[in-house]
């Protein structure tokens, strides 16, 4: 399967289209997931970045990113938030998590990538 750099996964198209954007201005190919279609088919496979809104992270973002590694996926999460503490409080401990509070640049977005994954096109760790 071809590398992907990041899946974006996010209710508001014109959110979608933003992310998606600075995301290839950063050089990285991009699949923009549509929720409804459902997490479970994520394509995570070659990718290295999840972008998602915590909205999504259902039943609650720890069992989220647990079901995410036990996939086994190891890549980035970057969760998108109206309300950063609340989420680092439910993740104390989580790997691999960025959580960006909305608004936030797209240089903000891109540089979150870059400190995980900082050669260009770079691959997520092997499970």
């Amino acid at each position: 399967m071809r590398e992907t750099g990041a899946i974006v996964v996010v209710r508001d198209a014109d959110l979608a289209s933003a992310l998606e954007l600075a995301l290839l201005a950063a050089e990285l190919e991009v699949i923009v997931h549509d929720p409804r279609t459902g997490l479970e088919a994520l394509p995570l496979e070659g990718a290295q970045t999840l972008v998602i809104e915590q909205q999504l992270l259902g039943p609650d973002p720890a069992t989220f990113l647990a079901a995410l590694r036990a996939r086994p996926w190891l890549g980035l999460a970057i969760v998108t938030t109206d309300d950063a503490e609340v989420l680092r409080s439910a993740l104390p401990r989580a790997r691999r998590v960025t959580i960006l509070e909305m608004p936030f640049q797209a240089a903000t977005l891109i540089a979150a990538v870059r400190a995980e994954w900082p050669a260009k096109n770079g691959s997520p760790p092997s499970a």
